[in-house]
């Protein structure tokens, strides 16, 4: 899993760089703006759909096929109905006299996100099964398939946004299709039948009941960390977002670090809790955290200080006056590590509705201040809204875990007074 997540990584970042130079700063904003769209829909697919399943499959243990395949039927159904809503709004946008190319952007929007979260789907429904070399080969599909036809499009000329999209649909499709084959041989590709209806409704019900507080989550929390960029398209431009976009994309290379503790800490910091108590937990995150922010902020200064070269070398000289962006998003990428291990111990803790109430304080912030900032102090009020957005989250986590804390310190006081003889405690 760590291998497949740490190409997908890598091929994300290829992906930025390719788009950002091809494209140019003016269009690879557009596409930034257009993929928030994908990743908005992405985050409600994940909290409905792919959340669930990771938690409630290992509860499946007589019923976990028949489980999957109703819920391969409801994922059908909804990118289904993601095709449906793009060339509804195609049509819609032609009516009202849209322009051509953003009626395009619709009705490719809607394919790329079905074949998006159905090759989403498949991957972590193998990663549930313990099937790893499927996932595998579907990103090597996707990857190849997408950078070959970027790359063959630019030679030719003809590589536009319209172009790039329509690259990202193919490939996305493909690697969501050969998911389907290796789903038919595992014999987890049913076609609906009326049968079935009562055991996808059954499914349909569970997975709500479970992530209708996630789907909350989710939306603030795609406000949180994206209202700010929409405030410097409105006011800034598209080649504001590009550029924002592209400084992002450098120091993302973090993200590889950042998935290997969240796939590893949290399990061993429950260990910790349940075998040792609250202190031991806490000092094995604290210990952790320094282990891995000693290369995660190597990492940062490393890009910070080479930025205006490596931006000339991959993105082009057009960015390179946008070097200092990098430096900026360090800055910002030093909380969001900070706010990893205070969101493992709350989750560790069973009290998560501070890293709720955390989004949702950021998300009104960001509503309140975005466009003034981005008005008055443009990429500079940006970035520093962003960096204190994610200050007011920590603050959150931090008051809620030293609240948490003093709460089980109490409780294990009281209780250690209530079984002490009296002789002992006179």
């Amino acid at each position: 899993m760590l291998l497949d997540q740490a190409f997908v990584s890598g091929g994300n970042f290829a992906l930025g760089v390719l788009l950002a130079r091809f494209l140019g700063m003016e269009a690879f904003g557009e596409y930034s703006l257009l993929w928030m769209g994908v990743l908005f829909v992405l985050s409600l697919h994940q909290a409905y759909m792919t959340q669930p399943l990771m938690s409630l499959f290992a509860g499946k243990k007589t019923e976990g096929d028949q489980y999957l395949k109703s819920l391969f039927n409801l994922q059908l159904t909804v990118s289904a109905g993601l095709v449906t809503l793009g060339a509804v709004a195609f049509f819609a946008t032609k009516l009202v006299g849209i322009s051509h190319d953003w009626a395009m952007y619709l009705l490719l929007g809607g394919f790329i996100s079905a074949a998006y979260l159905l090759q989403d789907f498949l991957r972590r429904a193998f990663f549930v099964k313990q099937q790893f070399r499927q996932p595998l080969l579907m990103d090597g599909v996707l990857y190849g398939i997408l950078f070959l036809a970027l790359v063959v499009g630019y030679r030719l000329g003809i590589l536009d946004l319209i172009t790039a999209l329509c690259c990202l649909c193919l490939a996305y499709g493909a690697s969501g299709l050969l998911g389907c084959f290796f789903a038919q041989k595992a014999g987890l590709l049913p076609l609906f039948k009326a049968k079935n209806k009562e055991q996808i409704l059954k499914t349909a019900k569970e997975h709500y009941h479970y992530s209708y507080w996630l789907l909350g989550t989710s939306l603030v929390q795609w406000f949180s960390g994206n209202f700010f960029l929409i405030a410097a398209a409105g006011t800034l431009g598209t080649v504001a977002v590009g550029a924002l976009r592209m400084a992002q994309n450098m120091v993302g290379l973090c993200h590889v670090l950042f998935l290997a503790m969240e796939n590893i800490v949290p399990a061993e910091a429950a260990q910790h809790f349940f075998e040792h108590g609250k202190e031991k937990m806490l000092a094995y995150l604290r210990r952790v955290s320094l282990l891995v922010g000693i290369p995660v902020l190597g990492m940062l200064a490393t890009l910070t200080l080479a930025s205006p070269w490596l931006i000339g070398k991959l993105y082009g000289t057009e960015y390179q006056s946008f070097s200092y962006l990098v430096g900026a998003y360090s800055v910002l990428y030093v909380f969001v590590y900070i706010g990893f291990p205070l969101r493992f111990a709350l989750r560790t803790l069973q009290y998560t509705s501070p890293i709720f109430l955390a989004y949702c304080g950021s998300a009104g912030v960001s509503l309140l201040v975005a466009f003034p900032m981005a008005r008055a102090w443009g990429m500079s009020g940006v970035m520093a809204g962003l960096i204190a957005t994610q200050l007011l989250t920590i603050l959150v986590y931090a008051y809620f875990i030293q609240k948490k804390s003093a709460e089980l310190t109490s409780s294990f006081t009281t209780k250690s007074t209530l079984t002490t003889p009296r002789s002992l405690s006179t």
